[in-house]
Parts: structure tokens; sequence; C-alpha cells
């Protein structure tokens, strides 16, 4: 008899391509606020040390030209400071000063009623409302994941849980495969063959199935990789290194496709 899964790994799913669709969308609009950035206050990218987190899009949002910097009164734009998240009353009268400086040399290539800032404020919104969807999307993977696969596949070194929800998500129930193999052939890294006669190639991976799933998972294998850099070692990311050593050809791509063949195995292993 075929083994059924739940409705829930549908909706886990829905909600990973979901958080897919905006994640990209998150990349699109942040290359597109950089670019109208450098065209209505280039300068404010040096306000803060990470010009990307909430705070430096609210900043952004609502001083997009320096014209409207110098026009505003200090004591306003502390108070606007204040009300972001973690800038507390001093931090705020620093960060003031340092707009408030940059504004005065900054030398903007559009008026502050230029059409690029009704761009720059449509980035910024997108970005905000991608970024409210990928929280979105990860508290319901969250709620409908299985306990139980969710400890397992987190207590790989390097895998987080959101990489894990992730993975959860685009594999389903791990448990209606009768073999590694199978798991191999679902999520398409398995080798292609070509047989005519005598002669037998193999050739590159079939790439069937989700293409999701394989980006998740060489997501994955980077982690550990990343993972055993900082003291977390991983017989994956040992299995890494030896494939890389095997041949001096071999690429970072083909020791990494390997690898997620051992972190399928593993995953297998460990659920079934």
């Amino acid at each position: 008899l075929a083994y059924v899964q739940s409705k829930e790994y549908q909706e886990l799913m829905a909600n990973n391509r979901i958080y897919e669709q905006a994640s990209h969308d998150l990349i699109t609009n942040k290359n597109r606020l950089h670019k109208a950035v450098q065209l209505t206050f280039p300068e404010i990218e040096h306000l803060l040390a990470n010009p990307r987190g909430k705070n430096y899009w609210s900043i952004a949002l609502r001083f997009p030209h320096p014209d409207i910097v110098l026009e505003t009164k200090e004591a306003d734009i502390i108070d606007f400071l204040k009300g972001l998240t973690g800038i507390g009353k001093k931090r705020a009268n620093d960060i003031t000063q340092s707009l408030i400086r940059l504004a005065k040399v900054a030398c903007p290539a559009v008026k502050k009623n230029s059409a690029h800032i009704r761009g720059l404020k449509m980035a910024i919104n997108n970005i905000l409302s991608a970024e409210e969807e990928c929280q979105t999307a990860l508290q319901e993977m969250a709620k409908l994941a299985p306990k139980r696969d969710l400890e397992i596949l987190t207590s790989i070194p390097g895998i987080g849980k959101n990489t894990a929800l992730r993975i959860i998500s685009e594999l389903g129930d791990i448990r209606r495969f009768n073999n590694p193999s199978q798991l191999n052939a679902f999520v398409g890294v398995d080798p292609q063959v070509y047989e005519s006669g005598n002669l037998t190639a193999h050739l590159s991976i079939s790439k069937r199935g989700t293409a999701i799933g394989r980006k998740v998972l060489y997501l994955a294998i980077n982690q550990i990789q990343s993972a055993k850099k900082v003291g977390n070692p991983c017989h994956i990311a040992d299995y890494y290194e030896k494939r890389k050593r095997s041949s001096e050809t071999a690429s970072h791509k083909k020791a990494a496709i390997a690898s997620i063949h051992k972190l399928l195995r593993t995953i297998f292993a460990l659920i079934k």
C-alpha cells in the first residue's frame, strides 16, 4: 500500500514557496533601493554601520532627500529616531547629528520632488512587506512542522531552525520513501545515465523534482561547512573535504552535490 502523507505537508510546501517568492522580492527591491538612493541621497548609506535593517529602511523612508533633513527641526528628527527599535535618547541624538552633517555635504542628482523619491519609497515599502511575509511564512511552518523531525534536523551542526523548516517543507514526509535513492530522485540530485550498446556514461544530475529543494540543500551544505570552521565538526563536512581532496579538479559545486547525497542519506536514516 502507498504511504500517504498528511495534508499539513502541503501547507508546509505552500508556505515555503511564499517564503521563496518573498525572499526573491526582497533581493530585487533592495537592489532597486540602492539604485534610487544613489540619485536621491547616497550619503545616507554611511549613516548606520549596517545599511540594511529595518531602522535604516525607516530612516530612508522618512528622509529620502537631504533637503528634507535640512527642512526638519532637529528635535523632530530625534523624536522620530527614538521611536525606532533599539534607539535611545543618546543614540538618537548622535544619529541626528550625523544625518544633518551628511545632508549638508550631500550632492543629490535629483530634486526632492523627483519621481525617483516615489520609486525609493515604493522599494522600501515592498522590502518591509516582503520581510513581514518571510517571517509570517516561517512562523506558519514552525506551527505545522513535526517537532521530532525538526529536532533531528537541527541536531546536525550548521543547520538552524529556519533551514530545517525549509528542508522539511520541500522534502515532505521522509517516511513515504523506501530508500535514500528514491529521496535523491525526488530532489533531482540523482545522476543521469546514458546507455548505448556497450557504452554506459554517467552525466550530470537529473534536476528532476523540486529546484527549490535543491537550492535549500545546497545552502545547508554551505552552512555545515561554515559551522565546521567555527568549531562544530560534522561527518558531512568531513566528506565534503574528502571529495575536494580526492581530485584536484573537483569544484565546490561537484563536492557540494556529493555532500547533498550524504546529507539526504543521513536525514533518511535518522528519521526512518
